[in-house]
């Protein structure tokens, strides 16, 4: 199913007409607590990660070296939980032998190269370069986001990062998020679009170097309650395959939360977490730099050459695929509009509620008739 702008205009519709109803369908699970983390353990009580998410079980997690994990027991009291070895990834190849004209390739994209951003946490900052983790409105976390899309930039991809901002630093702030990324797909019409984040666990998780400057590590999340959950898993495997062979431990690692993080809105939207609250944010801006070359291969085609080892990886253009898109837009339609008419209907009753339905249709198809 082909992602149009009547399709994204009618998600807005829905959102708008329907309000905070929303929030009943699809509530944020995302809540973490100013410096408080969880530590996971393996069953032979080694620790494998610590992350500023609230974990829950049958949450997955994958190693910087590809071995696979699955939550199984949560202590909410001390932050800890375990996880039970599950496989061993296998990730997509990207050797050089994939693709015989790079050039070619690249000049096929044309106006489809584009990414959309957006921040969903406002307010995150890097204490050692903003002078704290918290800055209302606009944090340091846009810079970081500035430095991905001017390194995007150099490899010809159009960027759109919108600054709105979604505070407070809560359970609702996914939500609010999430208008904004409606407007951007309806607006940009993006091959893929991120949300930009830092961590909140301490700096020796994420501190090393890439290509011989200071950096951050890289963690990437996906969501396990969505439909786009394998099309958003076999983008951060070509990532991370990516980036293993030219950028060695640069990305630190790949998290499924519980929750969607809207990413049910695209085949191609991930979350990134570029380092940690304690250290500059300037490692976190290197990262950001050297990653978009990561990143735009991945998804444009071309290649990346490691300035350590000297090898370059060739990668094709990635699938297109709308299928996951569809199915989640049809549900997220249906949910809402199943959860807004019980709730029109106690609230009006039956008469009103399908006056009401009448005539945010009309307006709906009246405004829509304008776009192009």
């Amino acid at each position: 199913m082909k992602i149009n702008k009547l399709v994204v205009s009618a998600l807005i519709c829905l959102s708008l007409v329907l309000g905070n109803v929303q929030t009943l369908v699809k509530a944020d699970d995302w809540y973490g607590e100013e410096e408080k983390y969880f530590t996971v353990y393996d069953q032979d009580d080694k620790e494998l990660f610590m992350i500023a998410w609230d974990v829950s079980k049958d949450d997955e997690y994958l190693s910087s070296d590809n071995k696979r994990y699955r939550i199984i027991s949560v202590d909410q009291q001390n932050h800890t939980a375990k996880a039970k070895y599950i496989e061993t990834v296998t990730l997509p190849d990207v050797d050089v032998s994939m693709i015989d004209n790079v050039e070619a390739v690249m000049a096929q994209q044309g106006d489809d190269k584009k990414i959309a951003m957006y921040c969903t946490h406002s307010d995150e900052s890097y204490i050692p370069s903003d002078g704290t983790s918290s800055k209302p409105e606009k944090g340091g976390i846009y810079d970081v986001a500035e430095a991905f899309k001017a390194g995007l930039e150099k490899r010809d991809v159009k960027v759109n990062l919108d600054e709105t901002s979604h505070v407070p630093h809560d359970a609702g702030a996914y939500r609010r998020s999430r208008r904004t990324a409606l407007q951007l797909m309806r607006e940009t019409q993006p091959a893929a679009i991120f949300d930009i984040h830092r961590d909140a666990v301490p700096q020796a998780q994420y501190v090393t170097t890439v290509a011989g400057e200071n950096a951050a590590k890289v963690r990437i999340v996906i969501g396990r309650r969505n439909p786009n959950r394998k099309a958003n898993e076999a983008l951060a495997y070509k990532i991370k395959a990516l980036a293993d062979k030219t950028y060695p431990g640069m990305v630190k690692d790949i998290y499924y939360g519980k929750g969607d993080y809207n990413q049910d809105l695209s085949p191609r939207s991930l979350l990134f977490e570029f380092g940690t609250y304690d250290h500059t944010k300037e490692r976190a801006e290197n990262s950001a730099k050297i990653f978009a070359n990561v990143v735009s291969t991945a998804i444009f085609g071309g290649s990346v050459k490691s300035p350590e080892t000297g090898q370059t990886a060739k990668t094709k253009p990635a699938q297109k695929s709308d299928a996951g898109t569809g199915s989640g837009i049809i549900w997220w339609i249906v949910g809402i509009a199943v959860v807004g008419g019980i709730f029109l209907f106690v609230s009006s009753g039956s008469k009103e509620m399908f006056s009401k339905i009448k005539n945010n249709w009309t307006s709906f198809l009246g405004r829509n008739k304008k776009v192009k």
